[in-house]
């Protein structure tokens, strides 16, 4: 399968209720972030100082519509194609070092000339074991008046080579070797949209690796949009402290083997409650969600002890996220219109940790992804979307 082609949409329902699975795997699960439930904690471990992986708070720069001069080489031509998407939609790949490779998809439909972010760019990054196929969430920024990017990380989505037994889907040292694809993606838009600043727009553990970002680029965005972001541990920093040094310590001895976790396919199917249909594709958003990597984990833990420590952002930045969490261990209808993946509590009290200006926003009913959640929902998430670019963005 070549995850670039352009193919039919993946709305074609799903029947409700049915256990997905892609092939390949033998344990339903969801696609979510792990929860730590079921990680084996009774090896005896050293404990292991970790560095975090984050450079040395920077002040953030006045915003402004000129982005900072930068002495690169321009970018490479890129090589738009149609997308998977359909009418609309492009994409383009993004060339990484050591033959790893990101993808760079484009909204080309008609964008309204007035609307509250009319000139400017969004870039947005999906979460793990995830991509990009969120056509109502691109539709929504058109209608704002911006060009609307997303990127599929290496590893991720458009981005995954299902034909290599060896590939590693989602597996990743440090979030700050994601700056790659993010730097490629932005000098592309660039090109095309110059001398303006990007909305940066980012989902669970893509909206912790775009908040680590701005934190170690000072005056090169315009705002942070976040849906959901894996900010914290789901249950606390203590327990997170606490695992990190076996996670360490588990990577070090067997850093290809991933954790034994198995999940249920709740999130696949409270979507499908929700919506009628998948609005994705298995082979790229599998409900078993990627193999856990212990490596991949102590990222992650660390972009989380650099929230926790607090970010030097002062661009604007809205959070946005459900007002209720449902951890249950059987199926139930209400999944449908909580977070089912994190902590929605634990996000709210750590969010303030970003930055100058962080507006939070609990939406009810909303689920993990706030855009597949059911229509109304999803409409005053954009509301308060457009209201924050009303308050704070500069024209």
């Amino acid at each position: 399968m070549d995850p670039n082609a352009p193919q039919t949409p993946a709305d074609d329902a799903v029947p409700t209720g049915a256990e997905v699975r892609p092939k390949g795997t033998d344990a339903p699960a969801d696609h979510a972030e792990p929860t730590g439930a079921d990680m084996p904690l009774d090896d005896a471990a050293p404990t292991i100082d970790e560095p975090t992986g984050i450079e040395p708070p920077g002040g953030e720069t006045p915003v402004t519509d000129t982005p900072p001069s930068s002495t690169d080489a321009p970018p490479q031509e890129p090589d738009w194609r149609p997308d998977r998407l359909g009418e609309g939609y492009e994409f383009t790949d993004l060339p990484l070092d050591g033959g790893a490779h990101a993808t760079l998809v484009a909204h080309r439909g008609q964008r309204a000339e007035d609307g509250p972010a009319a000139g400017r760019t969004v870039l947005y990054v999906h979460g793990w074991s995830d991509y990009f196929f969120q056509r109502p969430l691109a539709e929504y920024w058109a209608q704002q008046g911006a060009a609307f990017y997303a990127v599929d990380l290496r590893g991720h989505g458009r981005s995954l080579d299902l034909d290599d037994p060896e590939a590693r889907p989602g597996y990743i040292e440090d979030l700050a070797d994601y700056d790659a694809e993010i730097e490629a993606a932005l000098a592309i838009i660039a090109a095309e949209h110059p001398r303006t600043r990007p909305i940066l727009a980012g989902h669970s553990t893509g909206g912790l690796t775009l908040a680590l970002w701005v934190h170690r680029n000072p005056g090169r965005a315009a705002a942070l949009v976040l849906t959901s972001p894996w900010l914290e541990f789901q249950f606390d920093a203590a327990t997170r402290r606490l695992i990190t040094p076996w996670l360490k310590w588990r990577s070090r001895r067997s850093e290809s083997v991933p954790i034994r976790v198995r999940f249920p396919d709740h999130y696949a199917r409270s979507v499908l409650l929700s919506r009628g249909n998948l609005p994705y594709e298995l082979d790229l958003k599998p409900p078993s969600s990627f193999p856990i990597y212990p490596a991949w984990i102590s990222a992650v833990f660390a972009g989380h002890e650099a929230v926790e420590k607090g970010l030097s952002i002062t661009i604007p930045i809205l959070v946005q996220m459900s007002t209720t969490s449902v951890r249950e261990k059987d199926y139930s209808s209400a999944m449908s219109a909580a977070d089912i993946v994190l902590d929605v509590d634990v996000l709210a009290r750590r969010a303030p940790s970003l930055g100058t200006t962080v507006v939070i926003e609990r939406i009810p009913g909303a689920m993990h992804d706030v855009v597949l959640s059911d229509s109304p929902v999803r409409k005053s998430a954009f509301a308060r979307i457009t209201r924050f670019l009303n308050g704070y963005l500069q024209r």
